[in-house]
């Protein structure tokens, strides 16, 4: 995939550059496996070149082309960072020869960043009710996470036979259970565990097996689950107490919502203007090139 964007060719290899680096940025934070979402990366990678080409673009037209000394001075800046131009080409993945290529990429960045600042100018210093009404607006960003208090009985088979024999003695211990018999006699007879070892405490998701947490998320409270199976063996589980998502105190909160306010404020401003220059520009997508 190729882009003609206002007559300015944008090749393949830009596309897929770009791709490689927004992929590889999620395998990093573990959210992606091999090629589960290449449809997703890939068309995130097509939107980030399209409106980077077109805010070069822009920028050039209103203050014209990026001063290579100010690209000199800045590739200087980062391989100072770095400790020097061996560890710089070490830690990036260049070598001497992509100079050009880190030039033009600099470049870029310096048309970029020249363009936002004049976009955005300074930030303002939201007020009370800005940063109330944002959390308002916002909510759903700022709840605590829902947990549940749950009561465990379990029984680990040490064979396939004990396993059914483990299996039909905990299908009897919920009926038991069903008809209303305390949680912690049954299970003292059935499993020999106390009160203490039958209490799991307040869990949240992501905090437990997938097979418990499904179960014991979807329950009502006081409600008794199936028999569950796991790895560990089979489980019988009780809500006896949970904690619905709430707001989050907004006190504590304030250096977070400013930071999130600016930051939208920044976006919105950004994308309204790319909004308009796409409305008047003329954006192709063309063959590959391979």
């Amino acid at each position: 995939m190729a882009f003609l964007i206002n007559q300015q060719h944008v090749g393949d290899d830009v596309i897929e550059e770009e791709f490689d680096s927004i992929k590889q940025f999620y395998q990093e934070r573990g959210e992606v496996v091999c090629c589960d979402r290449d449809v997703e990366f890939r068309s995130y990678a097509c939107e980030n070149v399209l409106n980077r080409t077109l805010m070069v673009q822009e920028s050039e037209k209103r203050f014209g082309p990026v001063d290579p000394e100010k690209v000199t001075a800045r590739l200087a800046e980062m391989v100072a960072e770095h400790g020097g131009e061996d560890a710089f080409f070490q830690n990036t993945g260049y070598s001497a020869s992509d100079t050009d290529r880190i030039r033009a990429k600099i470049a870029v960045s310096l048309a970029v960043d020249r363009l936002a600042g004049e976009l955005l100018g300074a930030d303002p210093d939201p007020t009370e009710e800005d940063l109330k009404a944002y959390f308002e607006r916002n909510i759903e960003n700022y709840l605590t996470a829902e947990e549940v208090k749950v009561a465990h009985l379990m029984k680990e088979p040490k064979s396939h036979q004990e396993a059914v024999s483990c299996f039909q003695d905990l299908k009897a211990a919920r009926e038991r259970l069903l008809n209303g018999e305390d949680f912690d006699t049954v299970a003292m007879e059935v499993a020999q565990k106390s009160s203490e070892e039958t209490d799991l405490g307040w869990m949240k998701q992501g905090e437990t097996m997938p097979e418990i947490e499904s179960v014991v998320f979807s329950m009502r409270l006081g409600e008794i689950s199936p028999v569950i199976a796991t790895h560990f063996g089979f489980h019988v589980l009780k809500v006896v107490d949970r904690k619905e998502k709430a707001p989050m105190p907004f006190e504590p909160l304030r250096d977070q919502l400013r930071e999130s306010f600016l930051t939208d404020r920044r976006e919105g401003i950004v994308n309204e203007f790319l909004n308009g220059v796409k409305s008047r520009s003329t954006i192709e997508e063309i063959e590959s090139e391979h």
